[in-house]
């Protein structure tokens, strides 16, 4: 466990450097053109894979919470302001007329780029909800079972496995750190793939993260 404790935190600083990363070629460097296609080509796999109406259902409830975050707040327009000066504080700076030609064209660009990687999280994370219900009937008698095991190792002369309970807590550690990466990332992601590492990995290695704690804790 000492060697997890170890580790972790330079764990999570890589996801974060990732993250970052990510965040900046985004806003930076990512054509427009490519995040919309990216957009659609996930959202076509998706059509295909939960049918016509049910994705229709899940595209509008999407849209609604963009709306909802986004819009209603007015977050996207205090960004823009933030960024962008209004058209008064313009006319009365003469600066701003060299700037405006390349600075406010390239900021627009990619605030409108941001957004729309905003909006595809949304619809990552909807689709994510709608899994739920069948990641849980995995996960809960898995923890269940972890949990017994681990009792049953209490009262017995079986022995816990470090090996199993530090590989084990790494395997979750990767599955959220993947999980949070995949989000942002502009390109078009299957939509099985997230759901089906989750239920497939995270059981098995909750099970045994759980089945292998020390004796006493």
């Amino acid at each position: 466990m000492a060697d997890v404790e170890e580790k972790m935190p330079q764990g999570l600083w890589a996801t974060l450097v990732f993250i970052c990363i990510e965040i900046l070629l985004i806003v930076c460097i990512v054509p427009n053109e490519f995040i919309d296609m990216a957009i659609l080509k996930e959202q076509d796999w998706g059509e295909v894979l939960m049918g016509k109406n049910q994705h229709d259902a899940l595209i509008n409830k999407t849209n609604q919470l963009y709306s909802k975050v986004n819009l209603e707040t007015g977050l996207n327009q205090t960004v823009q302001s933030f960024f962008v000066p209004t058209a008064e504080e313009r006319e009365k700076s003469k600066a701003w007329e060299g700037l405006g030609r390349v600075w406010f064209s390239f900021i627009g660009n990619r605030g409108e780029a941001l957004t729309k990687v905003m909006y595809h999280i949304y619809y990552r994370l909807l689709l994510l909800l709608m899994w739920l219900p069948y990641m849980a009937v995995i996960l809960v008698p898995s923890v269940l079972g972890g949990y017994m095991s681990w009792n049953i190792k209490r009262y017995t002369f079986r022995h816990s496995s470090p090996f199993l309970n530090t590989y084990s807590s790494k395997i979750i550690a990767f599955i959220i750190a993947s999980l949070c990466v995949s989000f942002i990332a502009p390109v078009p992601i299957p939509p099985m793939i997230i759901p089906v590492v989750i239920i497939t990995l995270l059981p098995i290695a909750c099970s045994l993260l759980i089945g292998n704690l020390p004796k006493r804790l």
